[in-house]
């Protein structure tokens, strides 16, 4: 708690000392934040700091309520929480080597709740050309266009459930690694893929299987492939939201691989996902702007934590339509399945937000409500595992 005090401290003092200045290039393609200090030619570091506060009223249901559940058999619950509080640094220690490192805080559980700093990302990219760039270090995985979209520019609220099935042996959809990356064929072909840690033999010691675990010490392959019509996506980060600066129409895939990866028992298969997904964030005219998204992602043999599931897939769509550059209604669904021996376990949402633009994605406010849909009623799913909760999420958000 002192290290982040002292954090919000200093951020603080960073905010009233220093001039605010324009939008990052991680969305926007703006070069400066809160202050932006050179030291040498090509020599410079750009500080950024994203503040979003939420507050959520949930509706669970009492897990003895059995079936024929009402209303009556819930509780509404309601918490003010800090969702992400993130200071980033931006970097450039020569022509074409540029460095990111971003910190975030992080809750943790039991009664005496506290928020930790931690790392959330960490890299150093060499762009040897536009079309070649080589990135080494903590990594978020370029799976799909949602995992790699900035959370500053996220379309919802959050990030959809449906992508909590990609796994993470590091924060958040990350990996320690190194990715290749570029625009090929006048900026149609986005490419991007990488070699992780991913499951590593002997990890933790696992109980019977420390010499099946990936013996020969093959590293993670992820990487996915994006077909441009309109405009490329340049930067690391994709924008969930591009608030009509872009014309953007695109297609893509996604892999994912591990060799002889472990749930944490005995057995030992390979981890295999695929993803394909579809965004258009197209100006409809200067008052209007799409954004519309949608993905399916399949794998099987997930890995690292000992769910005990086998196969699985996941789809979400999702659209707002902002009007006059301010005010934005959003729609989103979006369905999980895991399958294993005992049987699907399905978990379906449906969302409706509504986003206020005071000036882009520097200030904003969203308002968002998830409602539980179909078989991830209360009487069709583990109660204990709360998939039927009611979600009403406000949320407030700086970017400077």
């Amino acid at each position: 708690m002192k290290k982040l005090i002292v954090l919000m401290a200093v951020i603080m003092a960073a905010f009233f000392v220093m001039p605010v200045m324009a939008q990052p290039a991680l969305t926007s393609g703006a070069d400066s934040g809160i202050a932006k200090l050179s030291y040498g030619p090509d020599r410079w570091i750009d500080v950024h700091l994203l503040f979003q506060m939420q507050y959520t009223n949930t509706f669970t249901w009492d897990p003895s309520a059995g079936a024929g559940e009402t209303d009556s058999d819930g509780v509404w619950a309601s918490n003010f929480a800090p969702k992400r509080m993130r200071v980033m640094f931006n970097g450039q220690v020569a022509p074409n080597v540029t460095a990111f490192v971003e910190s975030d805080i992080y809750a943790s559980t039991g009664t005496n709740q506290r928020y930790d700093l931690i790392l959330q990302d960490a890299y150093i990219n060499y762009k040897l050309a536009e079309e070649f760039n080589i990135t080494f270090g903590m990594i978020l995985l370029p799976f799909t266009h949602h995992n790699r979209e900035s959370a500053v520019s996220l379309l919802g609220v959050n990030y959809n459930t449906s992508f909590v099935n990609i796994p993470e042996t590091w924060n958040f959809w990350r990996d320690f690694g190194v990715e290749f990356r570029g625009l090929l064929a006048n900026k149609m072909i986005d490419y991007r893929i990488g070699l992780f840690d991913g499951i590593e033999r002997d990890v933790n010691g696992a109980v019977g299987t420390d010499d099946d675990i990936n013996p020969q010490g093959l590293p993670r392959v992820t990487g996915r492939i994006q077909i441009n019509l309109m405009d490329a996506e340049e930067g690391f980060f994709y924008s969930g939201n591009y608030l009509g600066k872009k014309r953007i129409v695109s297609f893509g895939g996604g892999i994912d691989y591990m060799k002889e990866a472990t749930q944490g028992t005995d057995a030992v298969e390979d981890y295999m996902a695929w993803t394909v997904d579809a965004v258009v964030d197209y100006p409809i005219n200067p008052n209007m702007v799409l954004a519309f998204q949608a993905a399916y992602t399949q794998y099987s043999w997930y890995p690292v934590t000992p769910i005990g599931q086998e196969e699985g897939y996941s789809y979400f769509a999702q659209a707002g339509l902002l009007l006059n550059g301010q005010f934005q209604p959003v729609l989103k669904y979006e369905s999980v399945v895991a399958q294993n021996d005992a049987g699907d376990n399905i978990v379906t949402y449906l969302y409706v937000g509504f986003n206020y633009f005071i000036n882009g994605h520097n200030a904003n406010v969203k308002i968002e409500y998830r409602h539980p849909m179909g078989e991830n009623e209360a009487t069709n799913v583990d109660q204990a595992d709360n998939p039927d909760q009611k979600v009403f999420t406000l949320q407030a958000q700086i970017f400077i």
